[in-house]
């Protein structure tokens, strides 16, 4: 088995519309979630959510300073309109960090930081960083 993960950032609140965040940010989501909607894979969710991510990746080492380089290489040039869109629409920004780990005791660990360019974007949006991990 490898390891997976998956780097996102997401913009959550309670009462918003996020096809409207896509179209003040100029960027389409990647994936969204609509508080009260039925989804197999999120019971119920709370909130509404807008995310944009790279993709999940399925290797031998996870690198998370790789991954969220390049989620924020895409962002970057938005960085204005996704914190104006923050106070717009009142939301939580947050880059997410998923890494389900592989449990062989020979395989490598994720390497888990960040380069100063992505501490810099979360700087300019109002952002945070949450990591979760789970068990493969």
């Amino acid at each position: 088995m490898t390891s997976a993960g998956e780097i996102y950032l997401s913009l959550y609140g309670d009462n918003f519309e996020p096809n409207n965040v896509s179209q003040h940010i100029g960027l389409v989501a990647t994936a969204v979630l609509r508080k009260g909607a039925r989804n197999p894979d999120v019971p119920l969710p709370r909130v509404s959510a807008w995310e944009f991510s790279t993709g999940k990746i399925e290797d031998d080492v996870i690198d998370v300073y790789e991954m969220s380089e390049r989620l924020v290489e895409k962002l970057a040039p938005f960085a204005m309109k996704i914190a104006e869109a923050k106070e717009f629409f009142n939301l939580t920004c947050v880059l997410q960090v998923v890494l389900w780990i592989d449990q062989d005791d020979t395989k490598s660990m994720p390497a888990i930081g960040f380069e100063r360019s992505v501490i810099d974007f979360l700087k300019v949006i109002g952002g945070t960083i949450d990591i979760d991990t789970y068990r493969n």
